[in-house]
């Protein structure tokens, strides 16, 4: 499908966990008939013990626009039903997520006046302001917050000669949302082919899709068979097509929708902590199905309900992590008995298959109180077919390994278990050393050396970065001992910028009892160096 304009720029939120959109586009009108033709909002209202918090929130040099709150509601529960109506066509029955009654049949608007202008509340950067002046409004009204997900409309700040409306955030942060109100923003509008239509199908399409931020989603775009069979992905370039052509939501999305707290009518216990990892995975091209197979081994503190994985190639250099993942291909499978998990991606669904071009592969654990985590490894296409590098190696046991030196580590700033030395052998790629940077911060380069127990021999090193890529180490040398005194060099190499474990052969099997690890550079060019895992196959 073709984009044809931009609507929104770009946002990089400050904070780690914050999904937010870097454009939001309008699309080509397509002759296809919408997935809910209707456009009364017939449906009843889906009312749970936790539901969207949904706020309008007017800046004090502004006031509502004329029947904000059955517009809204109308939209509003439209929307409900077509989230329903998608849970049920990815198997997952009319769940969908819950709505505050406001006592006649439509939905409870929280009408919030802000205590500053508009121009406190920009575009870019507005909605911490916001935040704060919601957050102080549910402390007072404790009753009126019933979940975590909270949906912030905002009426519009200027009407350009167009027709084209202005405004304050527009984006997701973490749980929450942002979102436009402006006159046209009315049922009535949806679906028509007309400059109304087209403009009200963008910023209500904008707003499901923000809304989906704030349910979870991540970005993700349809496979290339869908888009005949299915349409365009919300959570891509849906905000430009809802209510005009075929939108829906992947199975992905569905997956997570489906433990999500306000999906769920019950009391239970949402986002806690679980610690999970992926100690087996293989990857491989199967030339018959013309498909990548992944398989493997997870654990998880938490009962898992779907394995999803994202395949994000990072087209046009656009970088990885929060933000990044527009180009993302999705595939979901259920786990295999307790621990398993495998999955068949045609390539043939894959839009990107340039030589040299960046996948990352990000195998997300879904889990039943609506924690997802994940683990990234890298792949590239040459030839029109994937390179898969990044099956797991048979790694000798750590048992008796012990840190022998190192240069220097952090044991205050990093908490009470990470920045130590020992993190780098502990088999949790989610703990991690980290330099000393406190006090009398150290520079590159950083060492360590590990004392296997006794000698062993083995053909290679695997390495892994933090998780988070924060002060990954780019150009390393690698030296193995006998006696812990004398170090022969076995070759210099230079680990990538990605998640996951990473894999430096030696070229011949060594044996050894002790290796050292020389650190002679950062990813980011700063003097600070940090390492989740080291091991050896």
């Amino acid at each position: 499908m073709k984009k044809n304009s931009l609507l929104f720029a770009g946002l990089v939120s400050a904070c780690l966990f914050a999904l937010s959109c870097k454009k939001a586009e309008t699309l080509q009108p397509e002759e296809k008939t919408p997935t809910i033709s209707h456009k009364m909002a017939t449906a009843n209202i889906v009312t749970q013990t936790r539901n969207v918090n949904v706020v309008y929130f007017v800046p004090n040099d502004l006031d509502t626009l004329a029947g904000y709150r059955k517009r809204l509601s109308d939209l509003l529960l439209w929307t409900q039903d077509w989230y329903k109506q998608e849970m049920n066509r990815n198997g997952y029955g009319n769940k969908t997520f819950g709505l505050a009654d406001d006592g006649s049949g439509g939905v409870k608007i929280l009408t919030i006046r802000g205590s500053l202008p508009k121009s406190s509340y920009p575009y870019s950067g507005g909605s911490g302001a916001v935040a704060s002046e919601v957050n102080a409004y549910f402390a007072a009204h404790p009753a009126d917050k019933t979940s975590d997900h909270t949906l912030i409309i905002i009426p519009r700040y200027s009407i350009g000669s167009n027709g084209t409306p202005s405004g304050g955030p527009f984006y997701g942060t973490g749980r929450w949302c942002y979102a436009l109100d402006y006159e046209e923003m009315d049922i009535a509008n949806l679906g028509l082919n007309t400059t109304v239509g087209n403009r009200f199908s963008v910023w209500f399409g904008g707003m499901v899709h923000e809304l989906g931020h704030g349910l979870n989603l991540p970005h993700n775009r349809q496979k290339v068979s869908e888009n005949s069979t299915l349409g365009m992905a919300l959570m891509w370039a849906g905000n430009g097509t809802l209510g005009k052509s075929p939108t829906f939501l992947t199975a992905a999305d569905a997956a997570i929708l489906n433990a999500n707290q306000v999906f769920n009518n019950n009391s239970n216990t949402y986002y806690g902590s679980v610690t999970t990892n992926i100690p087996k995975i293989y990857a491989s091209y199967d030339s018959g199905l013309a498909s990548i197979v992944v398989s493997g081994k997870f654990t998880s503190t938490g009962n898992v309900t779907s394995i999803l994985y994202y395949n994000d190639p990072n087209v046009n250099n656009e970088g990885t992590g929060v933000n990044k993942d527009y180009n993302a291909i999705t595939w979901e499978s259920k786990k295999i008995g307790t621990d398993s998990f495998r999955v068949v991606m045609p390539i043939a669904d894959l839009q990107e298959k340039a030589d040299g071009i960046p996948y990352e592969l990000k195998v997300k654990l879904v889990h039943d109180n609506g924690t997802v985590t994940e683990q990234i490894y890298a792949y590239t296409f040459s030839g029109g077919l994937p390179v898969l590098g990044f099956s797991t190696k048979n790694e000798l046991s750590k048992t008796g390994w012990s840190i022998a030196s190192f240069s220097s580590e952090e044991t205050s700033g990093e908490g009470a278990t990470n920045g130590r030395a020992i993190r780098l052998i502990d088999g949790n790629a989610s703990t991690y050393w980290h330099s000393r940077w406190s006090t009398s911060a150290t520079t590159y380069p950083h060492n360590v050396v590990i004392n296997l127990g006794s000698s062993k021999t083995a053909t290679g090193l695997s390495l892994t970065q933090r998780s988070g890529l924060s002060r990954a180490i780019k150009n390393f040398e690698l030296l193995t001992s006998t006696d812990g005194v004398n170090f022969t060099s076995v070759n210099n190499y230079v680990a990538q910028n990605v998640n996951g474990a990473q894999y430096f052969d030696f070229g011949s099997a060594k044996t050894f009892q002790y290796f050292k690890i020389i650190a002679n550079s950062a990813q980011d060019g700063l003097q600070f160096a940090s390492l989740a895992e080291l091991g050896l196959y």
